[in-house]
């Protein structure tokens, strides 16, 4: 329960820290996705259950902090760690230089959701905010997908340990 609490608190402090990013840092005037690359990161790491869990909670989190609808959060945010969970667990979890192109590609399915829940006006202005935000949380993803690979561990199969544990144990 503890770890559960302990995430929700990093989540909300990523979503104030996406909320207060600085006007300087800003590329644009877009922020970086600090939520969704902590949704990545955990679904990458600790599979599709952690990784709803965190989508649901930096939802929440975002959702309020910003005027961002409900629906779009959850249905983005949760499918997105879901998803990197399933791939990420047999595919990209040893990988951090695929991170940026898994954030990449997160940030957009994300924003796709979200379009369809409030559609923009005009379609090519939400493709280049689009395109230039996930550039920016892709590049952010690197140097956290560094600090969340030492913190993250990836937790062990019941079907590889006792395997493991009985070639290690045994003595030839």
């Amino acid at each position: 329960m503890g770890y559960y609490i302990l995430e929700f608190v990093v989540v909300l402090f990523l979503a104030a820290a996406q909320v207060a990013w600085a006007p300087g840092g800003r590329a644009q005037g877009l922020a970086p996705d600090l939520v969704l690359v902590a949704v990545v990161l955990v679904g990458l790491f600790r599979g599709s259950e952690e990784g709803a869990w965190t989508g649901l909670a930096g939802a929440l989190c975002l959702g309020a902090l910003t005027a961002a609808p409900l629906g779009g959060l959850f249905v983005g945010y949760m499918g997105c760690g879901v998803v990197t969970g399933m791939v990420g667990q047999q595919v990209f979890s040893d990988r951090l230089a695929l991170l940026m192109f898994v954030t990449f590609a997160s940030l957009l399915a994300v924003r796709l959701v979200g379009l369809i829940f409030v559609p923009s006006p005009t379609f090519g202005a939400w493709l280049a905010s689009t395109v230039l935000e996930g550039l920016f949380t892709a590049l952010l993803a690197l140097p956290l997908g560094w600090i969340g690979r030492l913190i993250l561990h990836r937790p062990v199969s019941s079907l590889g340990s006792g395997l493991s544990s009985s070639i290690l144990t045994r003595r030839g």
